[in-house]
């Protein structure tokens, strides 16, 4: 479901970043992706694999688990005997990956006494394990994924610059679902539509949950989506959902008459949450809605990330 969102987005920026991943699926390039935790990374690497070496092994690495005294062994493998617990020898995860695919997951937590080692093996393409003399040689393809913070983490030292540009040979970065609005109803309606052939039972929103639906910025972006809508299936009482069943926070609407009675808000916000309102109204359609309420699109979209 994720994979046919960021592949069929009908969001411009992200359609163009999926075609560009396309054209640069088969090379051997490095690639870095990069964004907020639920914005697809892992799916994109594995639709990476599937176009270029689908029938070679596919390894993922969770860098933010390694432990920085163990990290060595972990990716390079070690002899038997080369530490005191090292009763047999063991292939690291650039070993088992083979020429297949290496996915290094959060990869600005690495320990930084690994990243010396590591970029020395994806310069030269070998490496050792710990305790051998004999280099192995390294042929898979390297996808790392990273927050969308890696970046201050690169100017804070804590991962090597060096280091960041040699997986980044092609550098993409997914927009947060709150930037994309035209995906969201989509995309909330496919994984209804599943659940529903699933359960074996049809289902189908409400026009106040797509309402909420559209205009609710879904920080945990397409991972708290799925799980909200999955949710509500399992818990519907019929074959509609209402707004109750999405379970999200009591707030979540953007309460314009609400404001109104209160008068005490300030005219801005009342002004962006009556946006959202309307962006609601067209189904997150930011075109028509901007066109509606006679302002920018990168106004519209600024006020539904605030």
């Amino acid at each position: 479901m994720v994979v046919k969102a960021l592949f069929a987005s009908r969001n411009r920026v992200v359609a163009e970043r999926a075609a560009t991943l396309a054209r640069f699926a088969a090379t051997e390039l490095p690639l870095l992706v990069e964004g907020e935790t639920g914005t697809g990374k892992s799916f994109v690497a594995a639709r990476i694999h599937r176009r270029s070496r689908p029938r070679r092994p596919f390894v993922v690495v969770d860098c933010g688990t390694l432990s920085p005294t163990l990290v060595a062994s972990e990716l390079f493998g070690h002899r038997a005997g080369a530490f005191t617990d090292a009763t047999r020898p063991r292939r690291g995860w650039l070993e088992q990956a083979g020429d297949g695919t290496l996915v290094l997951d959060r990869l600005e937590l690495l320990p930084v006494n690994a990243q010396v080692a590591l970029l020395r093996a994806l310069e030269e393409r070998r490496f050792f394990p710990v305790g051998g003399a004999q280099a192995r040689p390294f042929r898979a393809r390297v996808v790392a994924l990273a927050d969308a913070g890696v970046r201050a983490r690169v100017a804070q030292g804590l991962v090597r610059l060096d280091l960041y540009h040699r997986v980044a040979g092609l550098h993409i970065e997914l927009p947060p679902l709150r930037e994309r609005p035209e995906d969201v109803l989509p995309f909330a309606r496919r994984t209804l539509g599943q659940a529903a052939r699933a359960a074996g039972v049809p289902l189908r929103f409400d026009p106040e949950a797509e309402r909420l639906v559209a205009a609710y910025p879904w920080p945990g972006n397409f991972r708290e989506l799925e799980a909200a809508v999955t949710r509500a299936a399992l818990v519907a009482r019929g074959d509609a959902i209402g707004a109750a069943e999405l379970g999200l926070p009591l707030d979540s609407w953007p309460a314009v008459s609400g404001l109104a009675l209160k008068r005490t808000a300030p005219l801005v916000e009342v002004e962006r949450l009556y946006a959202l309102w309307v962006l609601a109204g067209q189904a997150g359609n930011v075109s028509r809605a901007a066109r509606v309420l006679g302002i920018s699109r990168r106004t519209l979209i600024r006020w539904r990330s605030q």
